[in-house]
């Protein structure tokens, strides 16, 4: 299953934590009201293993998938 949606990194110190063992890490995301459908099919694989690409997304994605 493929999910796709716009997010971005907020603006704060604590949006990519690291564990106190150095070996793993959380990535926190602000995600657009518009994209809560793909928030909703992304908790239906709570506890899977995921592959994770990260893209720069232009101002015109962004704008297409309802950022404000």
């Amino acid at each position: 299953m493929k999910i796709q949606f716009i997010a971005s990194l907020p603006p704060i110190q604590s949006a990519i934590k690291l564990d106190g063992n150095g070996d793993g890490g959380r990535i926190q995301l602000d995600v657009p009201r518009n994209n809560v459908e793909a928030l909703i099919k992304l908790q239906g694989l709570a506890g899977k293993i995921l592959k994770v690409v990260v893209e720069e997304a232009s101002e015109i994605d962004f704008i297409y998938q309802g950022g404000e």
